[in-house]
């Protein structure tokens, strides 16, 4: 969260990151490498999107894969949309001012769509340990209606349970004589002030909760799933789709847990330094905003959140790589708009 210096309890400790050093990351990390990321991940993304719908929502992996994709679009949108006060600044220092503070809410919606994110690759994980677990019980219950509502119930749920801190702030104008005219600030709200007892640490707990079960979620599944898939690698079947007669996974359900492992280790691999971070709070409580650490915490903070970016960027070409499905799907939209000029 941006906050006044002014609204430090403790004293900023400055050894490691100073003042002047988190200025120039904001700059160049959080605003322009953040900036060209997520428009690189919305590129991504909308293909993905594209590329799903084409193929149609008729198995429980794409739909899964498409609930995925649509909280990796408002990730990427919505942090887009905030930092447009960059482009917009060589236009109109007043302009890109008057966006920056407008659009202030919109920062939080790529963090608690990441949140979502985590859930759903969870729910994917546990689907795929089930279905290489004990695949002729799971056909039966994961159905494409039950895998609709799960998905949908886990994003309501999980973006629901943030949803509160969007009543944190309110918009308040301040004449300023350079520009000759009032421009927008933001402040805590009087909810803030009434609330912030429970609201604050309620924030701070699930925030760390949420993404900690999923990493233990996703590690404990992964690892079932790739015991199942050697031992069923000793079994195959007889050719590709058949199912082995000692397993009960075909060839194909092989190929998508795979695909989908690789998926969920890029999660782990992206969820593991925010453990770190976490562990590292627990153990030095003034490693946080507006504490001792102030701009160590945040400049971490803003790697990870590029971490993050990057992850969801990186499913297209895991998708493109790993599924023939998709790949002839993907190369197939591109010809038929060629087709169609």
């Amino acid at each position: 969260m941006n906050s006044t210096l002014s609204s430090l309890v403790h004293p900023v400790l400055d050894y490691i990151v100073n003042e002047k050093l988190y200025s120039y990351f904001e700059v160049i990390i959080n605003l322009w490498t953040l900036f060209f990321l997520f428009c690189f991940g919305l590129v991504t993304n909308v293909l993905n999107a594209l590329v799903f719908i084409r193929q149609g929502l008729k198995d429980s992996v794409n739909i899964s894969m498409m609930a995925i994709t649509f909280w990796d679009l408002v990730k990427c949108l919505s942090g887009l949309i905030h930092r447009m006060y960059g482009p917009l600044y060589a236009l109109s220092p007043w302009l890109s001012f008057c966006w920056q503070n407008f659009t202030y809410y919109v920062e939080y919606t790529p963090i608690f769509a990441g949140y979502v994110n985590f859930s759903l690759t969870a729910y994917v994980s546990v689907e795929r340990c089930l279905c290489v677990s004990m695949p002729f019980k799971v056909k039966s219950i994961i159905t494409v209606k039950v895998t609709l509502v799960m998905v949908v119930v886990i994003s309501m749920i999980t973006f629901g349970a943030f949803f509160v801190v969007y009543f944190l702030y309110d918009i308040y104008y301040v004449y300023f004589p350079e520009f000759n005219t009032s421009l927008p600030l933001f402040r805590f709200s009087a909810f803030y002030y009434r609330a912030q007892n429970v609201v604050m640490p309620y924030y701070n707990t699930i925030a760390i909760l949420l993404p900690f079960s999923s990493f233990v979620v996703l590690c404990a599944c992964s690892t079932i799933t790739i015991y199942y898939l050697k031992k069923s690698s000793k079994f195959p079947g007889q050719g590709t789709g058949k199912i082995s007669s000692t397993s009960g996974i075909s060839i194909r359900e092989r190929k998508v847990s795979k695909m989908l492992l690789v998926v969920i280790g890029v999660k782990i691999g992206n969820l593991f330094p925010r453990m770190i971070c976490y562990t590292a709070q627990l153990i030095e409580p003034e490693f946080y905003t507006l504490r001792h650490y102030h701009y160590l915490f945040m400049t971490v903070t803003r790697f990870l959140f590029v971490l993050d970016i990057v992850n969801a960027s990186a499913t297209f070409f895991i998708y493109l790589n790993m599924s023939s499905n998709f790949q002839n799907s993907f190369y197939k939209l591109f010809n038929s708009q060629r087709s169609k000029e």
